[in-house]
């Protein structure tokens, strides 16, 4: 057993993964979370295949596969002249990927069989609900104070700390990092039904419809008996009072709007402000941050919690060689440049690119990027070379590129 001892404030998807693929390294770990168990808050729901394939060594895509609805094909499609643009399909990854599809699955399964697999593992240790008060260190140690329910104030140590406690994270705060970019002046309203819209509209499980004034994003997961769930994106006007679009009438004027047809029954609503940050630096001494505390994006293209995911073992593998001699500051300093720029570079600029065509505006700008979209999808290596950034093959591999 290694002799490091590494804390992970937040017990969402990253931190789960991340403590896990430590723990199955010997690496004494324990992870901090304010909730007493996994959200179920329908937000990230798609794994992408970079990911089943870095799940491999831990022993959980199968299950995960299993678990979930496995989708080859992804459409983008105009509302404006009621046709599919482009279908894009993952099956072109198969020389590359031992998963050419996304998994649909909702991020609370994600979590349950990651923690799952820690079981195993006496050095795996997870604190809920505490809530994360504060975070320090010195040259020899990270130190991170938490409250317990009972009011109590608790402080550990370790060698290092993670910073997986989201957005509006406590370790970032606490580091001073900042935290730029910008926050959509819309909300998104996540609406999910249990109408098989698939069947009845001939859509894959993910799809992309543009609208000038009203686009929406859909996807199929299994939902809790397993029998299927669609989830809708549609996306509030700023005029629009949280209320008005919380409520029956305004999500069935968007299914009436949107898919002419309605009015459906709504199983889940979740409305959130969408934001596009990334931390100044991903690494301050002993603290590093991964995930949602280091970067946030809108959900169009599912690549927010996949990154996130490369964060984490990407970090953990540094933590593992560090344990094993080698030299921490340089192997944290590179974490940071391998993972901000690629962050900035694939996250941040897929996610506001998809975005801006599915709201586009300027006919003439809007045509030609649809056109795009059809020479890419009809040419054989450009067709590839979308879907590997899609599905964040290419930003891993650029991440592992950066010296």
């Amino acid at each position: 057993m290694s002799k490091l001892k590494v804390l992970i404030a937040g017990g969402g998807p990253v931190g789960v993964i991340t403590g896990l693929y430590l723990a199955r390294h010997g690496i004494s770990v324990t992870l901090f979370d304010a909730a007493p168990s996994p959200p179920e808050d329908h937000r990230a729901a798609t794994l992408q295949p970079s990911t089943l394939d870095l799940f491999e060594e831990l022993e959980i895509t199968q299950s995960l596969v299993e678990q979930g609805f496995k989708s080859r094909f992804f459409q983008w499609r105009d509302r404006v002249a009621n046709e599919i643009v482009a279908e894009f399909d993952y099956g072109r990854l198969s020389e590359i990927s031992n998963h050419p599809y996304v998994i649909q699955l909702e991020q609370q399964k994600t979590v349950y069989t990651a923690l799952h697999a820690a079981e195993k593992f006496d050095n795996f240790k997870l604190h809920r609900p505490v809530e994360v008060v504060s975070v320090d260190q010195t040259a020899d140690y990270a130190e991170i104070k938490v409250r317990h329910a009972s009011g109590d104030l608790e402080t550990h140590r370790g060698d290092y700390l993670i910073g997986c406690d989201g957005g509006r994270s406590i370790v970032r705060k606490n580091t001073g990092t900042s935290f730029e970019g910008f926050t959509w002046p819309e909300r998104f309203n996540i609406v999910s039904t249990p109408v098989n819209l698939g069947e009845i509209h001939g859509f894959r499980m993910r799809n992309y419809c543009s609208h000038p004034d009203r686009w929406v994003s859909l996807m199929q997961v299994p939902g809790e008996d397993g029998k299927g769930l669609w989830r809708c994106v549609f996306p509030a006007k700023t005029e629009e009072t949280d209320e008005e679009v919380m409520s029956d009438a305004w999500i069935n004027a968007r299914f009436s709007e949107c898919l002419n047809a309605g009015p459906y029954p709504i199983v889940h609503r979740n409305m959130y402000n969408v934001h596009q940050r990334v931390a100044g630096c991903f690494r301050s001494g002993r603290i590093a941050l991964a995930g949602d505390s280091a970067h946030v994006n809108n959900p169009i293209g599912g690549m927010g919690m996949n990154s996130g995911f490369q964060d984490g073992i990407n970090l953990a593998r540094k933590i593992i060689e560090i344990e094993k001699g080698a030299d921490p500051d340089a192997l944290l300093d590179r974490y940071d440049r391998q993972r901000r720029l690629t962050a900035i570079e694939y996250v941040q600029a897929q996610s506001i690119a998809n975005k801006r065509l599915l709201e586009e505006k300027d006919a003439e700008v809007r045509r030609s990027r649809l056109n795009d979209l059809r020479v890419t999808v009809s040419d054989a290596a450009k067709h590839l070379e979308f879907v590997k950034r899609a599905s964040l093959i290419s930003m891993w591999e650029k991440s592992e590129e950066i010296v």
